[in-house]
């Protein structure tokens, strides 16, 4: 188990760095990750290298026994790469050139900016490839965040119609697969097809938008692939991570594809940030931390740990004593074997110095400082005893990329679209939340997958599917081989009604699920965010954003809805369906986060699924240890909670050692 810090040496005097390392050390920290942002010092100017301050500080690294993680420093790049080629930056979708003094505003259909990356990825992998204090490489950072996987500059333009003749071969093909009948768009020349920018009403045709989400994901992987090759070749045994960052579908990128050639994957874990007056539940946290681990199904690094309040221009809360402990136990739980603390100390300059590390503007050390160090100390044991170990779990929430996109443009309701800041879309993201909330208050260990037909569910007693609308069938016929088999499904509203080509389906909703689910549906509405009641024997359930009539032909009824400013008050909400040795479970509405814990219950009950209700705010994990199993309690409240058959202090956990 690694503990480490995000360390930025140039920003202090050199004089500090060695008083710096002895601090983290006392703390308990052994690592740090540096150079994410240092183009401009690295290569001042073109293809003139200057690593020495670098060196320096890797050479103090080495003399206290610690190590580092070097970041490649593509976020941002030098002024003077900018002045002699001003195509190298994006173009918003409303036509704002992101110029320079930002960061993350590089064009990845860029010729010169390859060239540009290529030099200094190459230059550092030569000259720290195989430093002995350099023990992995992070690749750029936080690639796709703050809407910067999404470019319409001409220089996407022109790719983006070399894509597409690479995919369709001909307009024809096109043109037909597309249905640019539809309004008489039909293409004769392969340089009249635009990019989807911004529009004054009427959007732009479905299919395009998730061929151009497509192409833009394979330009930022193939970006993350090219730097991984090189970093491969000339430093070689090392391994290759980049850093991901909430939401996980704020992006349009494949990360299951970018992480393929990739060593681990790592995630920024900031339970709060900027302005908000309290953090993301701790359900919303879990799924976040499940999906990074998920993604390649092991253990994950956090490469930003949330250490003090965060922001760049507004500050909101601040965390309690013991919350950024739990929140740093919680990452641990959830399958972290490196954790790097964001930041070491805060910056007295710049964009971030409201970003508040592990020490502020000065070197006092912090009540963060001991609360943490406490922490590492409280948890050592059990976090090396877990570290590399698997994460054991019996349900799955499985995801798809293709769908968060889809739901991106065509949101289907108001309740599904949300957008806390301009460039985030994050609606499937709260959906799928939602869903991973009812396991996780009922303390069942659930991992979230992303959805491919190469994966094994066999072992997965459970799996949940929700907005799975477009479909490939290579997955639908992998799901009805394991629900045949004895597997529970889970399925949410729209499911299987449109193909890869945003074709609709002739048959009605489930479409091709219908068989499976046992019912039909031809009658629905979307009421955004008003909740409609619904009646699951005694329980009262709620409903919001999509409601579909249910009528089911073999499936039986679970729920109605019920209520008397609705029509269809008394209609099916909820069914069950038994297909082949399992069942297949058709939810048609979005229920609230506690309506999902009362339906997960009786699901899980059948399933033989163990779990057990400790309250809204416990959170309890079941961890395989090398030699210990672990019962994990956390208390998310800021009042003393009973959790079995103990009490946890506002912000507490407890750790309990069972015999293997």
């Amino acid at each position: 188990m690694i503990f480490g810090a995000c360390y930025y040496p140039e920003q202090w005097n050199p004089k500090d760095w060695d008083e710096d390392l002895k601090i983290m050390k006392e703390m308990g920290l052994s690592s740090v990750r540096l150079a994410e942002f240092a183009w401009g010092i690295m290569e001042p100017k073109e293809g003139k290298f200057d690593f020495s301050l670098f060196d320096a500080v890797l050479e103090t690294v080495q003399s206290h026994g610690m190590t580092a993680i070097l970041g490649t420093p593509t976020a941002t790049f030098p002024p003077w790469l900018y002045q002699k080629f001003p195509e190298i930056v994006q173009v918003s979708k409303d036509g704002i050139i992101r110029g320079i003094g930002t960061r993350r505003q590089a064009c990845f259909s860029s010729p010169a900016y390859k060239k540009a990356t290529e030099r200094i990825v190459t230059a550092m992998a030569k000259h720290f490839g195989n430093h002995p204090a350099v023990v992995g490489w992070q690749i750029d950072n936080e690639p796709g965040h703050e809407g910067s996987d999404v470019d319409y500059s001409k220089l996407a333009e022109k790719n983006f119609r070399v894509w597409l003749k690479q995919k369709y071969k001909s307009l024809d093909s096109l043109n037909k697969r597309w249905g640019n009948v539809f309004w008489g768009v039909i293409y004769s020349d392969w340089n009249q097809i635009p990019l989807p920018g911004a529009h004054v009403a009427s959007n732009f045709n479905p299919a395009m938008i998730q061929d151009y989400y497509r192409f833009q994901s394979d330009e930022l992987v193939s970006y993350i692939h090219f730097q991984a090759e090189i970093l491969r070749k000339y430093s070689k045994g090392k391994p290759l991570t980049t850093n991901l960052y909430p939401s996980p579908f704020l992006p349009v990128t494949d990360m299951y594809e970018m992480f393929k050639k990739l060593d681990y994957v790592s995630w920024d874990n900031y339970p709060v940030w900027g302005n908000q007056q309290e953090p993301y539940p701790h359900p919303l946290v879990t799924a976040t931390q499940q999906y990074s681990r998920g993604l390649k199904n092991k253990p994950y690094t956090v490469m930003e740990q949330f250490s003090g309040v965060q922001g760049h221009d507004t500050l909101g809360y601040l965390p309690p004593p013991g919350q950024i402990g739990l929140w740093l136990t919680q990452a641990i739980v959830n399958g972290a074997n490196q954790i790097y603390f964001f930041r070491y100390r805060t910056a007295r300059f710049g964009q971030e110095q409201l970003c508040y590390g592990i020490l502020d503007h000065g070197k006092r050390k912090t009540s963060k400082y001991y609360e943490l160090k406490q922490t590492i100390e409280d948890i050592k044991e059990f976090a090396e005893d877990v570290s590399d170990s698997p994460y054991p779990a019996s349900v799955a929430i499985l995801h798809d990329i293709e769908n968060s996109r889809n739901y991106k443009h065509q949101p289907l309701s108001d309740g599904l679209r949300f957008a806390p800041v301009p460039f985030a879309q994050v609606g499937y993201d709260i959906e799928l939340a939602t869903w991973f909330a009812g396991t996780n208050v009922l303390n069942v260990n659930a991992h979230s997958l992303p959805i491919h037909a190469d994966m094994d569910w066999s072992n997965y007693k459970v799996l949940t599917l929700p907005l799975y609308t477009m479909f490939d069938p290579n997955i639908v016929e992998k799901l009805k081989s394991y629900v045949n088999q004895g597997g529970t499904l889970v399925l949410g509203y729209r499911s299987g009604i449109k193909d890869k080509d945003h074709w609709m389906v002739e048959e009605p909703v489930p479409g091709v699920f219908r068989e499976m689910a046992g019912v039909e549906v031809y009658q629905f509405e979307a009421p955004a965010t008003s909740k409609v009641g619904i009646r699951m024997g005694f329980w009262p359930l709620k409903g919001s954003k999509f409601c579909e009539i249910l009528e089911p032909k073999t499936a039986k009824v679970l729920a109605r809805y019920r209520d008397k400013k609705k029509f269809y008050s008394g209609k099916p909400a909820i069914t069950v369906n038994q297909y082949g040795k399992g069942k297949v479970y058709y939810v048609g509405t979005s229920l609230t986060p506690e309506s999902f814990v009362l339906l997960y219950r009786r699901i899980l009950k059948d399933a033989g699924v163990r779990f057990g209700l400790l309250g809204s705010t416990i959170e309890r994990h079941i961890r395989v240890g090398k030699r210990f199993n672990y019962e994990i309690t956390m208390n998310h409240s800021n009042q003393y909670k009973l959790a079995g058959l103990s009490i946890l202090k506002p912000f507490g956990y407890k750790i309990k050692k069972i015999e293997k």
